[in-house]
This record gives structure tokens, sequence and C-alpha cells, in this order.
């Protein structure tokens, strides 16, 4: 059965496919000259296939980068400070991704037009990982403003630094930003 229940089941193959030739092309010919329709064509779907699945070129291209659901494998059996150190790897991997540097530009402009999107990213990425931050917390509400704030920092800092600061894009900053975030690990 398909996702809304009725007609054909869908063909996974198509969501690989077309997702692996929007990686491509963001590499090839970057955001501003990626279409649907290009996409379409080369992946030998129809338009019509890919507007079912992904209702905009930011949609698609943000599943084709951070896939459906967030890896939260790293996280699992960790306490806060591993919990902060792979926040601040596994952002600096993220961004450090050539079709994440291709797609950020672009991709950051569309989802100031994508409510819907930008919402779901946010609750997608600081949903589960905070419900691992806060285990153990003796006051949850601060620990979760906490646990947020570092994803914030994080993923802001990567990101700026993957875009705007390249030269200085080091493990050095890494681990000195990470040295400054670290702290938050100490439950208040």
């Amino acid at each position: 059965m398909n996702a809304t229940g009725s007609g054909r089941p869908r063909d996974p193959r198509i969501d690989d496919t077309v997702l692996e030739v929007t990686r491509a092309m963001l590499l090839e010919v970057g955001w501003d000259q990626l279409s649907l329709r290009a996409i379409a064509t080369r992946a030998g779907v129809s338009r019509a296939s890919m507007s079912r699945r992904w209702p905009s070129k930011a949609h698609l291209v943000l599943g084709s980068i951070l896939g459906a659901t967030p890896d939260l494998t790293p996280f699992e059996g960790t306490d806060r400070d591993g919990w902060i150190r792979w926040v601040v790897e596994g952002s600096a991997q993220l961004f450090s991704r050539p079709e994440v540097r291709a797609a950020s530009p672009g991709l950051l402009a569309a989802l100031r037009d994508h409510d819907d999107l930008r919402n779901e990213l946010w609750r997608g990425f600081s949903g589960p990982s905070t419900q691992l931050f806060l285990q153990n917390a003796e006051d949850p509400e601060s620990a979760l403003l906490d646990a947020k704030a570092v994803l914030v920092l994080a993923a802001g800092a990567a990101m700026f630094s993957s875009l705007i600061a390249v030269e200085d894009d080091t493990d050095a900053l890494r681990g000195r930003i990470l040295e400054l975030l670290l702290p938050a690990a100490t439950p208040r």
C-alpha cells in the first residue's frame, strides 16, 4: 500500500534513483540551475511521480541531502558530553559534504518561504536528539532549552564555517567550539 492508502504501491527504487540524481545534479549544476523537470528526465521518472513525493524543489533537495529521518545511532548509550561531541562533529560532517555545500545557500533562501518544511526540519533534528539530552535531567525544561541551544550553536557554527569562514574551517576551530560548548554538559 502506498502512503495515501489507495492505488498501486510506490516503488522505493524511484525514490532512491531520484534522490541520487538530485545529489549528483546539485554538484554538477548547483541549486540555481537545478530543476525538477531535469531531475525527472535524468532519473527516468514522470514529473507527476515526483510531485506526489516531493511538493517542491526545496522538499526534494532537503530529502536528498538529509534523508527522511535523522540518524540517531551515534547518540545511543551516550551521556551529555558525548551527545554534545556528536552534535559538533555530526554538524561539521554534514556541512562539509559537497552536495550539502552546493545546496545550502539556495535551500536556506527557499526555507524562508516554506514554514512547513522549516518547522519539520527543526522538529526532525531537535525533537529526537534533545530527548536523549533530557535523560535523567533534574530540570527537564532547562535541559531542553540547553539541548536546543547546543544544537543551534553547533549546527550554526558548522554551517557558517563551511560556507563563510572556509579558510578557518579546521579541526582546531571545531575543537575550540567543542571546548566552549562542553560546559553545557553539566546539568543545571
